[in-house]
């Protein structure tokens, strides 16, 4: 069933939907090379964390009541001997992460207390804390440490670290073709009259493997069906994103190129400018995101669809939106929802100036989008918002 003019959370979710139907490819990756990977399956720990209860603090392991007797040192990296219990009137001088005997009772800061002829008293303390980690106080043998579809971030590949893995299975980056299309545009230099500048096959590519996608390069296409069909035609490739030709004029090719290729549309159209002429399209193990030309639409349906599909294909669920305080009033006499690039002030969010379907600079200096309802918002008025992949 094909979705027209769709409501933008409807849209995100189904975009997403669409991306986890498709199969996914797993591989397994060292830690090393993990960050920014997608979890393939439930991960739990190997180990206990901490293995054996360490100590907390620089100071002094004691057991009973004080004054204590010194006894050896133990320091981190070397393990205690445990048939060595400490002994009610003993004291052991431990370093941070040090394995504290058995019998221990506390570690003692070495700022609480102090030697004198081989003798350690405590200062008074009347919390008297503990000091000490016990032995699977932060992770148990068994315990789940990540969900299937998390994205690994520095400190999650920490956590599987401790949790004694080695390697992790993750999916494998989706492969993407990106084509851009339309007569008008071109590469380089200042554009002529009549002419635009590309502004999309560095950026888009850059941005879809920043999202987790393989790399991929773009091919420029010209305003001819045939042509835009066979831009479309790339059945080695998970993911197709093309911008231009999703209106409805006589040159845009985009859902006859579509029909041709047998692709069933998914999403035709959202309820939201900029970006109304998105379209979502499938065909066996290939997702099209059909971008609109206008620079400010197509990156706004990057970041309210595109980036649904690829969490989608790659297994993860999108953020949920955020939301936003308006700072002045925003009129939005049109139906369907307004999307605006804002920045922050100390007052709320303010939309940033220059920004339409054809602009940029808004967008440039944004820190994130709002979304206005039908009939627009007054200051104060709470929207959602989302935050952008950049």
């Amino acid at each position: 069933m094909t979705i027209r003019r769709a409501d933008w959370r409807v849209a995100r979710a189904e975009a997403a939907d669409a991306g986890r139907a498709l199969p996914r490819d797993l591989e397994t990756v060292v830690l090393a090379d993990a960050v920014g990977r997608t979890v393939a399956d439930d991960v739990t720990s190997l180990a206990r964390v901490p293995g054996s209860d360490v100590s907390a603090m620089d100071g002094w392991a004691v057991a009973g009541e004080g004054p204590w007797r010194l006894g050896p040192s133990i320091v981190a990296g070397r393990v205690a001997d445990d048939a060595e219990e400490l002994h009610p009137g003993i004291a052991r001088p431990v370093t941070t992460g040090a394995v504290v005997p058995t019998g221990t009772d506390r570690v003692l800061r070495s700022e609480s207390g102090h030697v004198a002829d081989d003798v350690l008293t405590a200062d008074d303390d009347p919390r008297r804390p503990s000091h000490v980690r016990r032995a699977g106080e932060e992770i148990d043998l068994g315990d789940a440490l990540l969900a299937a579809g998390t994205l690994l971030t520095p400190p999650r590949v920490a956590v599987l670290a401790l949790g004694g893995h080695d390697a992790v299975s993750v999916v494998v980056r989706p492969s993407v073709a990106v084509a851009v299309l339309g007569d008008e545009v071109v590469a380089e230099g200042v554009p002529a009259r009549g002419t635009v500048r590309d502004v999309f096959s560095v950026p888009v590519p850059r941005l879809l493997e920043a999202l987790g996608t393989t790399p991929a390069t773009t091919t420029r296409v010209a305003d001819d069906l045939d042509a835009t069909v066979a831009a479309l035609d790339r059945p080695g490739s998970r993911l197709v994103v093309t911008t231009g030709g999703t209106a409805h004029g006589p040159t845009d090719h985009v859902r006859a190129a579509l029909d041709r290729l047998g692709a069933e549309l998914i999403i035709d159209g959202l309820a939201m400018r900029p970006g109304q002429p998105l379209v979502v399209g499938r065909r066996g193990g290939t997702l099209y995101l059909c971008l609109p030309g206008n620079p400010m639409a197509a990156y706004v349906g990057l970041v309210v669809v595109g980036t649904a599909v690829v969490d989608g294909l790659l297994g993860r669920r999108p953020a949920p939106p955020g939301s936003v305080t308006l700072a002045v009033d925003v009129a939005h006499p049109r139906p369907g929802a307004l999307v605006q690039a804002y920045r922050v002030t100390p007052d709320g969010a303010v939309p940033t100036e220059r920004q339409s379907s054809a602009m940029l600079r808004g967008l440039a200096d944004a820190d994130g989008l709002l979304i206005v309802p039908d009939g627009g918002a007054r200051a104060g008025a709470v929207v959602p918002s989302l935050g952008l992949p950049w």
